[in-house]
């Protein structure tokens, strides 16, 4: 049930082919790194959810560093079923990926009610025609992936492109949350004016690489200022329950000096 939860820079985080260079130096303008915490609640629920209530924190930070971007997140949400039982669910993340976007080191954690359910480590390249993913906990695996997969911060970037408002668009996107990380991602962006700022809606429908299933496992549509990439609002949408992320507070921190 905590698969998901709390990627959604992840899937905008969250495109076909390289950023054209001049893309690529829009974007890095544009984008800010920074320290954000996020307000988790439960949103709209329907009969069939097991879930009565749930509330909770998400603390991410995104930074540029000299050889790429680190996304570093610790997530803790309390939640209830309807028969009143709660378990607090904690997930930690933490990823490194390249300036080139062809190589991603990542770590995640998955605790629930204080005890380690699931912890995944490794890292994955897409170079000389051969693209990869190692993991090295919870065991040695190696998979192969396409050539035109996506990592969280290149996808990220593509999804702020202007050109590509009011257009659907299909990536395949790895985040190295966990083994099921590899996903077919659609995804759908339009502008729009939040409290009298324009910001850019962006959202994903996510499949399992795997699985030929016609309906996604989930749907995530964020509320992003396309002015520094800052996320205002997230809405994860689990179709039998929503979990809503509003921004509490934000810090930027300054480009690092190379």
């Amino acid at each position: 049930m905590y698969r998901n939860y709390f990627l959604f820079l992840l899937y905008i985080l969250f495109f076909c082919g390289l950023l054209h260079a001049e893309e690529k130096k829009d974007n890095w303008n544009n984008f800010k790194s920074h320290e954000a915490i996020y307000n988790l609640k439960l949103g709209n629920i329907t009969n069939s959810s097991k879930i009565h209530n749930a509330s909770g924190q998400m603390h991410i930070t995104i930074k540029a560093v000299c050889d790429g971007w680190i996304i570093n997140q610790n997530t803790t949400l309390d939640i209830t079923d309807k028969n009143g039982f709660q378990r607090r669910n904690v997930f930690r993340y933490s990823i490194w990926e390249s300036n080139s976007h062809d190589m991603l080191r990542f770590m995640s954690k998955v605790i629930i009610d204080g005890e380690e359910l699931a912890s995944y480590e490794g890292e994955s390249y897409i170079k000389n025609g051969v693209g990869k993913i190692i993991y090295t906990r919870p065991h040695n695996k190696v998979i192969n992936i396409p050539l035109d997969t996506l990592y969280p911060m290149k996808h990220f970037f593509i999804s702020l492109d202007k050109n590509k408002t009011g257009e659907l668009f299909n990536y395949i996107v790895f985040t190295g949350e966990d083994d099921k990380a590899l996903n077919n991602v659609s995804t759908f962006t339009m502008d729009n004016l939040y409290e009298g700022v324009s910001y850019k809606i962006i959202r994903s429908a996510n499949y399992n690489y795997n699985n030929n299933l016609l309906k996604p496992e989930n749907e995530i549509e964020i509320l992003v200022n396309p002015k520094t990439g800052v996320v205002q609002k997230v809405l994860f949408d689990y179709f039998d329950y929503e979990i809503i992320g509003v921004l509490k507070y934000v810090i930027y921190y300054n480009k690092p000096e190379c």
